[in-house]
Parts: structure tokens; sequence; C-alpha cells
């Protein structure tokens, strides 16, 4: 029997937009890449997410393997080529101390991802379990993304100044979490919906903060650089800066598409 028209749009054009969408989040920092590769020169590209996209990008493909689900599978494929690709070429750029917490991500993605592989083939006990395992996995680096952004809603906030919150990328965020969010009800798939439905959450709650607090130029301090700029410089530079206290302290624990 042919599906009827709302579930079609449910089921196939929703996450046929969100697969879309995924690629292009995961492509925008490419041209940057690519300039400070011309150049010789990372400038202010914070490099971080990139180690955080590889470890994101095999989980939901994992996950999307053994769901046999072509909509997870097909963005997340070659955004582990793509995470290696900008992974590799910044840490060429970086200066030592970026250096190590990039090498601190990429060598924790690839201690825990095979650990996970082998529990996943010898440990559990059917298909179901082995897919817990990867759409947990998945929402645990998605909720690193999501959380990122916490502190600077907060400075938003305490500040009444919503010029930090970089207007594209929260659009397309929300774009993104909104089409996984409703793929993931459609289908009853908890490890879809929830972490999108967190990202959408927070992604309307930054784009209110931006109406109620209408961005102004922040004053400039002497001395002073910014350290998270590019195309998810805003969005990501809490996140750096908890990895780097984390690589300098202890190894970092993980606690999203």
């Amino acid at each position: 029997m042919a599906k009827d028209g709302p579930n079609v749009f449910l089921d196939t054009v929703v996450p046929a937009l969100g697969a879309l969408v995924s690629t292009l989040m995961y492509l925008a920092p490419l041209k940057a890449v690519l300039k400070a590769h011309r150049e010789k020169n990372l400038g202010e590209l914070n490099p971080l997410p990139f180690g955080v996209t590889i470890a994101n990008c095999v989980a939901w493909l994992c996950y999307g393997l053994l769901k046999h689900d072509p909509f997870v599978t097909t963005p997340n494929t070659p955004g582990v080529l793509i995470g290696v690709f900008m992974t590799t070429t910044a840490y060429g750029l970086a200066e030592e101390a970026v250096r190590q917490r990039l090498r601190f991500v990429v060598c924790l993605t690839a201690g825990v991802m095979p650990v996970l592989g082998v529990f996943t083939a010898f440990f559990a006990e059917n298909l179901a379990q082995q897919q817990a395992i990867w759409g947990l996995a998945g929402n645990t680096i998605a909720l690193i993304y999501y959380a990122a952004p916490l502190t600077t809603m907060w400075d938003v906030i305490r500040t009444r100044n919503s010029s930090s919150i970089l207007v594209p990328l929260t659009v397309m965020n929300t774009l993104n979490a909104a089409l996984w969010t409703t793929y993931g009800i459609a289908v009853l798939d908890v490890y879809i919906w929830l972490p999108n439905g967190i990202g959408l959450a927070l992604s309307v709650l930054q784009i209110a903060l931006r109406v109620v607090f209408p961005a102004r130029p922040a004053p400039v301090l002497p001395g002073h650089h910014h350290h998270g700029a590019g195309p998810s410089g805003a969005k990501y530079s809490r996140l750096e800066e908890n990895f780097g206290h984390a690589s300098e302290t202890r190894p970092l624990q993980l606690d999203r598409e």
C-alpha cells in the first residue's frame, strides 16, 4: 500500500531536508579552513569543533547503519571525511596548545569508538541494545554541542547585549533541529527527537534573546583577542575553553541527528 501524503512528507521529505541541512552545516567551515591552508595561518579560526565533528559523525553513522536509515547515514558518511580533513589541516597550522587539545579530542574518539564497536559486536544481546549503544553515544556528543551556548546565553541576559549570538548560524541550527525533531517524532525514535528537541528549544531561546536584547557593539579591550571567530566561533568558544581545561587537568568525561 502506498503511503499517504502526510506520511511521505514526514517520513521522507523532512528527513531528506534534514540530511541536506546537516551536510551543509558540516561544510560550513570548509571555506575558512581552505583559506587558512592557503595563507598558512589559522588566524582566528577555532579548529576544536572539527575534532568533535569526527566523533559525532562516526556515532551517528553507526546508528544509522544499525537502523538501516539512509537519512541518518547519508550526511554522516561524508561528515567523517570532512571532519578528518578539516582537523588534520588545522592541526598542521595550529600552535602547540591548540594541537594538544585537538590531539586529545581525536585520541579520545579513537579510543572510545572502537571500544563501543567491540561491545556492540560481542556483548550486546540484540539489535535493540546495539542501536541503544550508538544512539546514546550520538546523544552524548549532541548534548556537548547544544550545551556550548549556555554560558553565552547567560552572558546575553546579564549584559542585555546579544551581539555574541550569530543569527545565520542560529537560524541554521534551528532549522536543522526542527527537521530532525519532526522526523524523530514521526518514526518514534527517541534517540533522534530527544537531543534535537533540546537543541531546538535552545536555538529558539537564542533567537528570542536576540529579539529581546538587541545587539550592540561590544567595547574592545586593549590586547584582547577573540578566539572563537569563524562560521561556528560563537557557538563553540565555551566548548574550546572547556576542552582546554579538561586536557590540562583530567580526561574529559563525555556525558546529536
